[in-house]
C-alpha cells in the first residue's frame, strides 16, 4: 500500500488479502443509504443483494474484489490498510489565526466526511428585504459536505491524502485538498461542461455508483448556485499548483448583499460579477457597462461601485412580462418614451451581456415593430431623438 505515483489510479488497485471483513458494516450501511436515496428505481432491487454484490455492482469492487477506493471509502480504521495520512482533520482558529481546537477523523470518509463537517459552527443570518425577509444558516452543511467528498475524489494520493477543514471561527470555512486543479478556471463549471478526472477515475466512479457524488461532475457548480440562492459571497478558490483550497464565507454585508436583497432579477452571471467587484477582483470593462446599465453598478472616480439599490424601484417596473407591455407601461406613466429609455429597458433585462451599439439597435428593431403593428407612433423628433407615443388604432 505504497503512496501511488504522479496520475497513476492507485484508487483502483485490488488489495491482496483484504476483503469485505475490512470494511465498516455501518459505513456500508450509509452507502446503501445513499444508494437507494439517489436511485429510488433500483432500491427493492438492492435491498436483495449481499454487501459484496452490492459493492460490485455499485462499481466499488473490481471483478468482487476489495479496491482502495473502497478502503478509502468504506474501510475500517482500525485495520491500518492504507497510509494513516487518508484522513480528514477538522482546525478551529479564532480570529487572529491561533488554534482553539482540532480533531483529526480516520476511518471510512464515507462517515467521517460527515463528522468532520459537523464539527462547524453554525448560526442563522437574515436575507432578503421588506415582507420577504427570511432566515437562513451561514453555512449550508450540504455544500460544505460537497466540497470536502469533491477534495477526496480529486486529490492527489501521492501527496498523502489529508483533506484539512479550517474552520475561522465566525468568519469562514476553507476546504482543502493537494494536487493539481484542472487547466481551467473554477467559475467556467457554471456553464462549461465538466471536465474529465485526470486522476482517481475509480475511486470518482465508485462515488457516483454509491448516490454520493453527482456522476456529471458537477460539484463546483453546484457549491456556486447554492450560495448564490442563499444571498451569501461565492465560493473562493486558492489553488497554488500542489493545493486547492475552496473557502466559504460565513459573513454576508455590505453592497453585495443588499443588492443581492433588493434585486430580484439577477441572473447568474451578473451575481458571480458582483462577487468579483465586492472582492475587489478584475472585471472587464464590457461586464463593468452591462451592470451599470442596470443599476446595479455606479463609476466613482473612475472607480466601479456596487450600487446599494438605488434606482431598485425605476429599474424594476420594467423587468418583468413582455417588453412590449413595458414600453407601452412607460409611456403611460411618463407620456413618451424615446429609443434611450426602450434601451435602457432591454439593459435592465439583459443577461448575454450585450455591447451598448447591439442594445441600440435592438431597441430601434422593437420601435419600428411596434408602429408596425399600431401599438406606437412618433410624437416628433428625428430617429435618435423621436418621442413615441401610444398608437390611436
Amino acid at each position: 500500500m505504497e503512496a501511488p505515483g504522479l496520475y497513476d489510479d492507485w484508487t483502483g488497485n485490488i488489495v491482496n488479502g483484504a476483503d469485505i471483513r475490512n470494511l465498516d458494516p455501518g459505513a456500508i450501511r450509509s452507502a446503501r443509504a445513499a444508494f437507494s436515496e439517489r436511485f429510488p428505481s433500483r432500491a427493492d432491487e438492492a435491498s436483495g443483494w449481499d454487501d459484496a454484490t452490492f459493492l460490485s455492482k455499485a462499481g466499488v469492487f473490481k471483478r468482487g474484489k476489495v479496491t482502495v477506493a473502497s478502503l478509502i471509502l468504506l474501510g475500517k480504521s482500525g485495520d491500518h490498510l492504507l497510509p494513516s495520512s487518508v484522513c480528514i482533520r477538522w482546525r478551529l482558529l479564532d480570529p487572529d489565526g491561533r488554534e482553539q481546537d482540532s480533531r483529526v477523523f480516520e476511518g471510512p470518509m464515507l462517515l467521517t466526511s460527515m463528522q468532520s463537517v459537523s464539527m462547524v459552527r453554525n448560526w442563522s443570518c437574515k436575507v432578503g428585504s421588506g415582507d420577504s425577509v427570511s432566515t437562513v444558516s451561514a453555512y449550508r452543511n450540504a455544500t460544505l459536505l460537497e466540497a470536502v467528498r469533491n477534495a477526496i475524489a480529486h486529490q492527489d494520493y501521492a501527496f498523502g491524502g489529508t483533506v484539512d477543514i479550517v474552520e475561522r471561527e465566525n468568519e469562514s470555512v476553507t476546504v482543502i485538498s493537494r494536487g493539481t486543479f484542472p487547466d481551467r478556471s473554477p467559475e467556467s463549471f457554471i456553464s462549461g461542461s465538466p471536465s474529465k478526472p485526470a486522476r482517481n477515475a475509480f475511486l470518482i466512479g465508485a462515488m457516483a455508483g454509491l448516490g454520493i457524488v453527482p456522476a456529471s461532475g458537477s460539484g463546483i457548480r453546484s457549491m456556486y448556485l447554492s450560495q448564490a440562492h442563499r444571498r451569501f459571497p461565492l465560493p473562493d478558490f486558492d489553488i497554488d499548483g500542489e493545493r486547492v483550497a475552496v473557502r466559504f464565507s460565513g459573513i454576508r454585508g455590505g453592497a453585495y448583499a443588499r443588492v443581492l436583497d433588493l434585486r430580484e432579477d439577477l441572473d447568474m452571471k451578473a451575481i458571480m460579477d458582483l462577487d468579483r467587484l465586492a472582492k475587489n477582483r478584475f472585471l472587464p470593462e464590457k461586464r463593468v457597462k452591462a451592470l451599470a446599465r442596470r443599476g446595479l453598478v455606479e463609476v466613482l472616480d473612475g472607480l466601479p461601485c456596487i450600487a446599494s439599490g438605488a434606482g431598485q424601484d425605476a429599474i424594476s417596473s420594467f423587468t418583468a412580462g413582455p417588453v412590449e407591455d413595458a414600453v407601452l407601461g412607460l409611456i403611460d406613466s411618463k407620456g413618451y418614451a424615446t429609443r434611450s429609455d426602450v434601451a435602457d429597458i432591454l439593459a435592465a433585462r439583459d443577461s448575454k451581456g450585450l455591447t451598448e451599439e447591439q442594445i441600440r439597435v435592438k431597441a430601434t428593431n422593437l420601435l419600428q415593430s411596434m408602429r408596425r403593428e399600431g401599438k406606437i407612433e412618433k410624437a416628433d423628433g428625428s430617429t435618435r431623438s423621436a418621442r413615441y407615443v401610444r398608437g390611436r388604432g
